[in-house]
Parts: structure tokens; sequence; C-alpha cells
């Protein structure tokens, strides 16, 4: 029979250790560089995007598309921004994956990323059914740049480390 701290380890497949350590540090690099370089990453992203969408002969109707959304919520191309969102909450979340030592805890930073983005969503058809209003707009423009920032990881990780953690269910 394998001791406790074993087993505990074994279920989550976690690196130990210096591994564990050096990819913490290559993600927080990552997040300063895609932070940084955000403008010439969106860029590139928007070239591929606009390459990609061309050569299977959806441009004009992604031009369609983008012409339909409000400024307030993005100036730039649709999937760009949601691939440079995508890439950077995926690394937010590997890096609260590895530092988090709790499944309970894992699941709580999803269903707090979750929630965060319903409502993102709910504000964003609010101000479309209150007819493209711009106060919902700016308002959802807010909550999406505070999820897509290091803010969010921090602030989880001290709290989720100092003890404000899921209670275990018996």
């Amino acid at each position: 029979m394998l001791p406790q701290s074993t087993l505990s380890t074994a279920n989550t497949r976690q690196p130990t250790g210096a591994g564990r350590w050096l990819l913490v540090g290559l993600l927080l690099i990552a997040l300063l560089l895609i932070g940084v370089y955000n403008d010439p990453i969106l860029t590139v992203l928007t070239m591929l995007w606009q390459k990609l969408l061309a050569a299977v002969g959806l441009r004009q109707l992604a031009e369609a598309m983008q012409k339909g959304i409000n400024g307030g919520i993005t100036k730039r191309l649709l999937p760009a921004v949601a691939t440079y969102a995508g890439l950077y909450l995926s690394i937010c979340l590997l890096l609260l994956r590895l530092l988090l030592p709790t499944a309970a805890q894992w699941h709580l930073v999803l269903r707090l990323y979750a929630g965060a983005l319903a409502v993102y969503v709910a504000i964003v058809l609010l101000g479309k059914v209150a007819n493209d209003a711009a106060w919902a707009y700016r308002l959802s423009r807010q909550l999406l740049d505070f999820i897509v920032s290091p803010i969010p990881v921090a602030g989880l990780y001290i709290l989720l480390r100092v003890g404000f953690a899921p209670q275990r269910r018996f």
C-alpha cells in the first residue's frame, strides 16, 4: 500500500519539484511576454485569421459579422481577439493548476472563471437587447480586460493558498 502523500500526488499527475517550478516560471514569462507584446501578437493573429478566412471562402461573411459588432466590444477582428483571449486564459489556468495543490481548489477556479465569462456574455447580450447600450459594452469590456489579465491569477492564488478554499463534503 502506498503512503498517503504518494497517493495524493499520483492522482493529480502534476510535475513535482524543480520541473514544476520550471513550468511555473516559463508560464509566468509567457504571460509577461503576451501581455507586453499584445499589439504585435494581435496583428499577427489578425493577418492569420484573414488569410484563413479568405482561404476557406468566409472572408466576406466574417467582414459582415464584424460590422455588426459594436465598437465598444472590439475594433479588431473577432476571431483574432478570441484566439488571443483563449491563449491568455489557457496559460492563466495552466499556471493556477500548477500552483494550487488540491483538485477542489482547481474546480473552484474553473467555476469562478466560467461564472465571470458567463457574466461577460450576459452583459454583452443585455447591451444588444438594450439597443446597443454603450454602458453595457463599456462594462463588458472592463470585465473582459480584468478576466484576461494576471490579476485574477494572483488574487485566486493568494486567496486559495492562505486558507480560503472550498470545504470537502463528506
